[in-house]
């Protein structure tokens, strides 16, 4: 039962409308989670597509309303390519879109999966069918990162969660700051796991 005290953020829309693999113009096992934002008049959601294989690539969907007829991208938008960024050889997953007016782009933060565990990397895209992949922006053991869409005192500022041996207790939510987006630091715990 809902706490009285406290108003709900967020409401289910009563369509539900949720994009399924079944949904997708080829072959996937599953679409989780997914980046959102708008892009002109449509909603366009960047969503998780695990393949066949079990790897992960970012596949975008567009719709007017952000409910109906969403139009699907026939392949993935943004594949894994582990010959030029081996921190990706077991896929890219969980997209956070950010629009920076000041930049006149769209920033992707993403999770890129590889052996030495996941980490943070970073995309820009003006049009969300060409990407320019920047790269690694946090060591591995970091993922769920989102970009704030303004400079604080000249310095980008970025959330993100280190989760150190995939930590089985909870993982902290941090802060850190970049003055280009590629050299991070000044790390502070924001938000404190839970015990």
């Amino acid at each position: 039962m809902p706490d009285a005290r406290f108003k709900e953020l967020f409401t289910r829309h009563s369509a539900n409308p949720i994009i399924q693999a079944r949904d997708l113009p080829y072959q996937a096992n599953a679409v989780f989670n997914a980046g959102a934002t708008r892009c002109g008049d449509d909603t366009l959601l960047l969503m998780r597509v695990e393949d066949r294989r079990g790897l992960s690539h970012l596949t975008a969907a567009r719709s007017r309303d952000g409910v109906t007829d969403w139009r699907i991208d026939a392949r993935p938008t943004l594949s894994a390519d582990p010959e030029k960024h081996p921190e990706e050889i077991w896929g890219i997953e969980d997209p956070r879109i950010t629009r920076v007016n000041e930049l006149d782009l769209w920033v992707v933060l993403y999770t890129a999966y590889s052996r030495g565990g996941p980490l943070v990397s970073l995309a820009t895209t003006r049009d969300f069918q060409t990407f320019e992949r920047k790269g690694v922006v946090m060591p591995p053991e970091d993922k769920d990162a989102a970009l704030f869409p303004v400079r604080f005192n000249g310095r980008w500022a970025m959330l993100h969660r280190p989760v150190p041996g995939f930590a089985s207790v909870g993982a902290h939510i941090w802060i850190s700051f970049s003055p280009d987006m590629k050299h991070w630091g000044d790390h502070q715990i924001l938000l404190p796991a839970r015990k």
